[in-house]
């Protein structure tokens, strides 16, 4: 694949802070659809997901006054816990969410859903500032029901690992499918390009790509965007990232959450 850094430079550009007249100006956007603080991002340029294609997706939806609304993504890993962003529960009771598996549409029942109601919400030292620790996790009131090829567990890494450069992956989610737009009522996915954190870092800035931070993205077509905040990144099948942050949809690559940072945190928490 070729180098992002040599495509930036081909466009005549050498990072974001060049833009900022050297000064690296982040504009952080989460991608959420109704954070309490932060905004949110979709997936644009993707492709309609079938039914079971990806069966450790849930729909994240706070329950409010008229209903429950998608707020954003997240993955079963075991009977009772799903995996998600700390920006998209962050300032919300722990109770205040349903957890919808074997959904496709959001507009329409197949009759196949699951759902279920948060009970507890774990998150790990999550900064507002930094966008660091971007990872929660969710109780349910009570355990899936897995089911064959609709409802069923993520994988997660074995150990800390990372991608190699170029390796394809994949995120998934209901965000807008474009800039300005509105929730994809269908669950969709697109295939992103895994970036080393040095190529990630010359886009963003030096300091704003943590140790516990990965990026996947084009420069413009395709991305995630608002709505798509907790998702999954999967690469080689195994889910490697969660949507985070990044500058708009799909001009630049998004940052996500390195799962396998959190491994023992998240083992330590399934069994709360």
């Amino acid at each position: 694949m070729k180098s992002l850094v040599a495509v930036l430079l081909a466009l005549g550009v050498t990072s974001v802070a060049a833009k900022a007249g050297g000064k690296f100006v982040p504009e952080v956007v989460r991608f959420l659809e109704r954070a309490p603080q932060l905004p949110s991002e979709r997936i644009v340029g993707g492709e309609v997901a079938t039914q079971g294609q990806f069966p450790a997706m849930v729909s994240l939806q706070h329950r409010g006054l008229f209903g429950s609304t998608h707020t954003c993504g997240g993955t079963i890993i075991n009977d009772n816990h799903v995996l998600t962003a700390a920006h998209c529960v962050k300032g919300y009771s722990d109770s205040s969410f349903n957890v919808v598996a074997g959904e496709q549409n959001l507009d329409h029942s197949s009759g196949l859903e699951e759902t279920k109601r948060s009970q507890r919400v774990f998150m790990h030292d999550f900064s507002t500032t930094t966008g660091a620790n971007d990872i929660a996790m969710i109780r349910t009131s009570h355990n899936f029901v897995f089911v064959h090829d609709l409802v069923s567990t993520v994988a997660l890494p074995s150990d800390y690992q990372e991608p190699s450069n170029g390796t394809l992956c994949t995120a998934v989610g209901w965000g807008y499918t474009q800039d300005g737009g509105g929730v994809s009522s269908d669950l969709r996915y697109v295939d992103l390009p895994y970036l080393t954190d040095e190529e990630c870092r010359d886009i963003y800035g030096e300091d704003e790509i943590l140790i516990d931070m990965m990026c996947a993205g084009f420069l413009g077509g395709q991305g995630v965007c608002n709505g798509d905040s907790g998702g999954p990144l999967f690469c080689d099948g195994v889910q490697q990232g969660i949507v985070s942050w990044g500058n708009g949809c799909d001009a630049f690559p998004a940052v996500y959450t390195q799962v396998s940072h959190f491994l023992d945190w998240i083992k330590l928490n399934m069994e709360s």
